[in-house]
């Protein structure tokens, strides 16, 4: 039963979710109720669910006629999932709150990263306070320190593969003679990597860095192999965004995977 009614806050967190990743990335104010990207008017009351509209066959905003994206039942669904998935491992523990809470912020983080290339300070500040307010109430005794130097590990080791990033974009540009507009690695990553030291603390992060980068070469190598051998329209500086895999890093071990 309760794992059931966990599903559906999942559910309802992932509208939610949806409405945020629909706007922060336009720096618009959040809107009570979800609406259509397209004219702007609210849904129905029943289409506040996407799920809902998918079901009842009416996947179209009733005033432009324009489809709701498939990425909103998909989240509603997923997030739900991982709802469940959260209660079947933490079940009524002080550990419940704090990892559903980063179940979600690790979804709009994923949606938005996938979809606009973008990691935003505006989830990542208040998560990273939120994160440390929880490692003070974490049930191992003094976690809050691990927490910290986590972060901070977290921080400056995703830093330090941006620092690199850069300066390898800087050395080939002068190579080439012209430069190059492209971001090896994006500054909102390093952001991610110090949330999720604080969440994981030290010494997982590393774990948790080390899976991100393994799983993340492996994407890029079929990313490669797609694209050049396979459709022969590769090119060097295509952008994969690497945010999904350090939260499937820091998932993996904040539920014991590995």
């Amino acid at each position: 039963m309760m794992i059931a009614l966990y599903a559906l806050l999942g559910l309802i967190v992932g509208a939610f979710l949806n409405l945020c990743a629909d706007q922060l990335p336009r720096w618009r104010r959040l809107r009570r109720t979800p609406f259509c990207p397209h004219c702007e008017e609210p849904r129905p009351w029943w289409a506040w669910l996407s799920l809902l509209a998918f079901l009842r066959r009416k996947p179209r905003c009733p005033h432009c006629g324009t489809p709701i994206s498939w990425r909103h039942p998909l989240v509603e669904l997923g997030t739900a999932a991982l709802f469940a998935f959260v209660w079947l491992y933490d079940g009524p523990t002080a550990l419940l709150i704090p990892h559903t809470v980063y179940v979600a912020i690790f979804v709009l983080v994923v949606v938005i990263d996938l979809e606009h290339r973008l990691i935003l300070n505006v989830v990542m500040f208040p998560a990273w306070l939120i994160a440390l307010l929880f490692s003070f109430m974490h049930p191992r005794p003094q976690f809050y320190r691990l927490a910290i130097l986590g972060g901070v590990v977290g921080f400056g080791l995703l830093f330090f593969i941006y620092w690199m990033g850069e300066l390898f974009i800087k050395v080939l540009s002068r190579m080439r003679g012209k430069p190059i507009n492209a971001v090896a690695f994006g500054f909102g990553d390093v952001r991610l990597g110090g949330f999720i030291g604080l969440i994981l603390g030290f010494p997982d992060v590393f774990t948790a860095i080390l899976l991100a980068i393994l799983l993340g070469g492996l994407a890029g190598l079929l990313y490669w192999f797609v694209r050049a051998v396979i459709l022969r329209n590769y090119s060097l500086f295509s952008a994969i965004p690497y945010g999904p895999f350090l939260v499937l890093g820091a998932m993996a071990v904040m539920f014991g995977v590995i």
